[in-house]
């Protein structure tokens, strides 16, 4: 089923914007990219190398990675820094903030510190987010503030998306909880994704209008349709709006249904078809006008397929763009990587200075 509902438009602008849209996906370095994708030239890239190649495809990308681990601030000023001016960097929220397991093997040990004895010890496992107490919660938005500040401050700050767990519903304590990010995250575009549907039917209208009077910006997902996931409704419920397309394979989502853990490719092994581009570009593109800006993120990350559906979906919805030459790109990578080389090169043969 494809996104065929007109938009819920509850944000208007004080006068007709021109809306910038941005087309990018998920992650820079999924695993089924870097293994199975052709659209990195070398499996032998740095990060950096990575991060300057996809930055001439696409000008915004989400950071998945910090679902996991919160990035350091130097991480994100080494982000901003290999990128060009006007790239956007869209950051996931920690899972310990949107009600999600915490994997305790990655958990850093100013976290661990903080959390309940029967837990501190423990090396291994995942724990429900609700069993750490408000210090730890405390912790991960101060570190979370840090770890933007370095992208605010060069303005490649996109959103930050706090994608609630699927089992987060619309308590009057959850909705508490939503407030408070907004004093928490001040200057900060915040994106919500529902992924219970509680939040919507009969809610659906005070679900928008909460979001509205809060700031938050709506995502809109693509996914499986079933009874079991959120509605394909598009909404404008800030200056923001947001598209997340996670592909529709029913097969994989039922496995995580089930509880079967499907790995990030078996769960979003989807390619879109053209036609249905095309419908999800018509309900971006309704926002042209009202949305100061429109993100439109693909999640359906296997192989090549996020790269080949958002490079359609550009040119979709933005008539005047074009891919840029792959030949010409990989002779200037070629340039760069020789230049680091002799760069190398020349510091392993300089002479250590002398002490006085």
């Amino acid at each position: 089923m494809a996104i065929v509902k007109p938009s819920v438009i509850l944000y208007e602008p004080p006068k007709r914007q021109r809306t910038d849209y941005r087309v990018g996906l998920s992650a820079w370095m999924d695993k089924s990219m870097l293994e199975e994708s052709h659209f990195y030239p070398y499996k032998t890239m740095t990060p950096e190398e990575r991060l300057w190649w996809y930055s001439r495809y696409f000008d915004v990308v989400e950071v998945n990675s910090s679902f996991y681990a919160i990035p350091s601030p130097a991480t994100s000023t080494a982000w901003a820094e290999r990128t060009p001016d006007g790239f956007l960097f869209n950051v996931k929220a920690y899972a310990l903030l949107t009600g999600h397991h915490v994997d305790l093997a990655r958990v850093p040990d100013a976290l661990r510190a903080l959390l309940p004895p029967a837990i501190r010890s423990k090396r291994a496992g995942r724990v429900p987010s609700a069993t750490l107490g408000p210090e730890a919660h405390a912790w991960a938005l101060k570190e979370m503030r840090h770890a933007v500040a370095p992208l605010r401050d060069a303005g490649k700050l996109g959103y930050v998306l706090f994608q609630l767990a699927p089992w987060v519903k619309p308590t009057d304590e959850q909705l508490a909880y939503l407030a408070r990010l907004r004093r928490e995250l001040p200057d900060t575009i915040v994106a919500v994704e529902f992924r219970n549907r509680a939040w919507f039917g009969a809610r659906t209208d005070g679900t928008l209008a909460y979001l509205k009077q809060h700031g938050f910006a709506y995502v809109t997902v693509d996914a499986p349709r079933s009874r079991l996931t959120v509605p394909s409704l598009p909404a404008l419920t800030a200056p923001t709006a947001v598209f997340r397309l996670h592909g529709r394979n029913f097969g994989g989502h039922l496995k995580q249904v089930q509880g079967k853990a499907p790995t990030v490719a078996e769960k979003y092994d989807y390619l879109y078809n053209e036609k249905q581009l095309e419908e999800i570009a018509h309900a971006a593109g309704a926002l042209n006008g009202r949305a100061e800006r429109v993100h439109v993120a693909m999640n359906n990350n296997n192989r090549d397929y996020p790269v080949v559906n958002g490079l359609q979906l550009k040119k979709m919805l933005l008539e005047d763009w074009r891919a840029p030459d792959r030949e010409v790109l990989i002779e200037e990578l070629d340039a760069r990587r020789a230049r680091a080389r002799k760069a190398t090169a020349r510091a392993v043969k300089r002479p250590a200075k002398r002490s006085a």
